[in-house]
């Protein structure tokens, strides 16, 4: 079931558009806060920018068999470009007509860019996973130990940034440890190692990063061992909910620091707003939107 201000493929059959529009398809996707970011920076530039006149974000609830046609859909009714994320990230790769280098790296989509006869994809999960961690400590990954659990579209965008860093290694870790192999044999470094979530070994110094979908709700359980954290540790879950995930608590319990996915949401969204209009969005509505501490 869909909210009410939420698009879906029927309904995106029916409905017209002024030119320009941009919006965000993932199913699930009720509890996306990027709508919110988005049309709070347009609002703020519209006295300024009237060219942004009529331009909305919209909420697309968009199944994994629907996302070709939704796409084509999209481009026919005139849409600048969208954002994607769960399941859509890695089967976008067939759909867009072009990819960016950061893209065709890491193996994963997360913003579409109108083109005359289709879209060009692009990520900025992994630059904006970057600027995020800069923010919250003063630095990147650079000569950092990462322990990065999860293997999904985020994952690979978060690890290529990671590498491209100059991270002092990488550790990948699913439920499915098929799928963390492969994701370190299409890396193809030798700073990556693969490894299931039971073996996991933390360093004291590593950065810890949540690319699982566990954190999303409040009922979730870590899927991080609460015994490996440790002093000198930052944990960076990518996810965020109307509370702090499990993960999360067991790192403020044992006084690590650490922070929840709004920054990075804020950050990928700042760079694909550039992509779609040429220019960085303001940065305070959209914290405001996301209900963001500063850090």
């Amino acid at each position: 079931m869909s909210a009410p201000d939420t698009l879906t493929l029927a309904s995106l059959r029916t409905t017209d558009f002024a030119p320009g529009q941009l919006g965000v398809l993932g199913d699930p996707i009720a509890h996306s806060l990027s709508p919110a970011m988005h049309n709070a920076a347009l609002a703020t530039l519209l006295p300024t920018h009237p060219r942004l006149a009529g331009v909305r974000y919209h909420r697309l609830h968009i199944v994994a068999e629907e996302l070709p046609a939704a796409l084509a859909l999209l481009h026919a009714k005139g849409f600048a470009g969208v954002n994607l994320t769960v399941p859509h990230k890695i089967q976008a790769l067939t759909i867009a007509e072009a990819l960016s280098p950061e893209a065709r790296r890491a193996e994963s989509v997360n913003t579409l860019v109108r083109t005359a006869t289709g879209w060009t994809g692009h990520t900025t999960d992994g630059q904006g996973f970057l600027e995020a961690l800069r923010e919250r400590t003063g630095r990147t990954t650079q000569g950092r130990p990462v322990i990065l659990l999860g293997s999904g579209g985020a994952a690979r965008a978060v690890a290529a940034a990671c590498l491209a860093d100059g991270c002092a290694s990488l550790h990948l870790h699913n439920r499915d440890v098929a799928k963390a192999t492969d994701l370190a044999a299409a890396l193809a470094d030798p700073r990556v190692r693969a490894a299931g979530l039971a073996d996991i070994q933390a360093s004291p110094e590593a950065v810890i990063v949540n690319c699982t979908t566990l954190g999303l709700k409040p009922t979730d359980a870590s899927p991080f061992p609460a015994d490996l954290l440790a002093k000198g540790q930052f944990v960076f879950d990518t996810t965020y909910g109307t509370e702090p995930s499990r993960l999360l608590k067991d790192a403020r319990e044992r006084g690590i620091a650490g922070c929840d996915g709004r920054s990075m949401l804020r950050w990928q969204g700042a760079l694909a707003f550039r992509l779609w209009n040429g220019m960085l969005p303001p940065e305070a509505p959209m914290r405001a939107a996301l209900g963001e501490t500063a850090p």
